[in-house]
């Protein structure tokens, strides 16, 4: 059976690092695979043929990350020398060598999850590209911006991870929305034969904990209605946008900040959801256009229906981020302007629709085809025999008594 041992040749040029090679032997048969690992003589340990981690803190990084790289390596080489011996196929030491270098790069973790952020953004899931971005960059965090191969992920590791969000503060619900978008990379990772399904995940929560209310009565909401804020002023452009949400069926911010001028049409507005890809339409009502009427100064010259984005020039979704926070910040003084004991947020317009709808008696099938959740087991069966004018019907009643003073 073929062997290979990692070896060190060192520079002939004084204080240079030296390369880190593969030498195959199979029948007698000797030969060579160099890498793309340099390290200097301080970092072989001769006595156990390996990598000494050793140096700065930095340096020490990246020789964890070449380590790590290296036992990728030698799985690959291990599994193509087991592959044709269980097969009893004939192979020479040179087809060692060729299988070997036609092997794709070792790509890191940090690097697969850049790469299918970009991915998303490729096909406008900015929604999912944003929760790749930001569980990346809590990981990265956690890591000290030390990177690894993927294979060098474990389930003592993502203990950790979890350990540290709690020491951090971070609640529940969001320790278990990081981890899970990590299993969710992690299961791609493992389709794209980057490493062997661990189940490195099976000792950390990643289910949904019981949160505190979210929603608010109507009659919250008709006092957030009536507040009396100052005009063309942030704080009632915030206020607008959260009593926007709510009649447009909870909507969410994104889907807010993108609708255009021509979505509306035949008396309703269409779009699709950034998250799903799902056609909508809603009803367009009176109460709807007078707060687009409130700003239609603001958007004279632009396609967008509402004054969030105001540049097409490609940070579209830096703008409607940025409004995000500005209107969040708003909305907590709203909140408490109102006498209200929960945050309000702009999470709470869907939540509150929801709530509404349910309370006026509304059947769970008619607000999840409201919402557009298409893909909720518990009413998946019903959605094809709701008829849109139901939900019409629900919500144009909603916005009847939040207007009722």
């Amino acid at each position: 059976m073929a062997s290979f041992k990692l070896k060190f040749r060192p520079s002939t040029a004084e204080g240079k690092p030296g390369t880190l090679y593969f030498q195959v032997t199979h029948r007698r048969s000797t030969r060579t695979v160099y890498t793309d690992y340099h390290i200097t003589p301080e970092e072989w340990d001769g006595r156990t043929s390996f990598i000494r981690i050793v140096g700065t803190p930095e340096r020490q990084a990246e020789l964890q990350l070449i380590v790590s790289k290296i036992r990728w390596d030698c799985k690959r080489l291990a599994a193509f020398i087991t592959e044709r011996e269980q097969a009893m196929l004939e192979y020479t030491a040179d087809d060692i060598v060729s299988a070997f270098r036609l092997l794709p790069p070792c790509q890191t973790w940090f690097g697969f999850i850049h790469g299918m952020t970009a991915k998303k953004f490729r096909v406008g899931r900015l929604g999912t590209a944003k929760t790749y971005r930001d569980a990346l960059s809590s990981f990265s965090q956690f890591r000290d911006g030390e990177d690894m191969t993927v294979d060098a992920l474990d389930a003592e590791l993502m203990n950790q991870y979890e350990a540290w969000l709690k020491g951090r503060g971070v609640k529940r619900n969001s320790s278990s929305c990081y981890l899970r978008t990590l299993r969710t990379l992690y299961r791609k990772a493992v389709e794209a034969g980057l490493t062997t399904d661990k189940n490195i995940f099976r000792h950390v929560f990643t289910g949904f904990a019981k949160t505190a209310k979210r929603a608010i009565p109507l009659s919250s909401l008709r006092a957030i209605r009536l507040l009396r804020l100052p005009e063309d002023s942030a704080v009632a452009f915030a206020r607008d946008l959260f009593m926007l949400s709510v009649y447009l069926q909870g909507i969410s911010f994104v889907d807010l900040a993108y609708l255009k001028k021509d979505d509306i049409r035949n008396g309703q507005l269409h779009y699709s959801r950034k998250k799903t890809g799902q056609e909508l339409a809603v009803s367009w009502e009176p109460a709807m256009q007078d707060i687009v009427d409130n700003y239609a100064h603001l958007t004279k010259d632009s396609p967008y229906l509402l004054p969030i984005i105001t540049k097409a020039d490609g940070t579209e979704r830096r703008q409607y981020e940025r409004m995000e926070h500005k209107v969040n910040y708003y909305l907590k003084k709203i909140g408490a302007m109102a006498g209200l004991r929960t945050s309000l947020t702009t999470y709470t317009g869907m939540h509150t629709w929801a709530s509404a709808m349910r309370d006026m008696g509304t059947s769970l099938s008619v607000i999840s085809k409201g919402l557009g959740h298409e893909n909720l087991k518990t009413t998946q069966i019903y959605l094809s025999s709701i008829d849109t004018e139901d939900v019409v019907k629900a919500n144009r009643k909603m916005i009847g008594k939040i207007m009722r003073e």
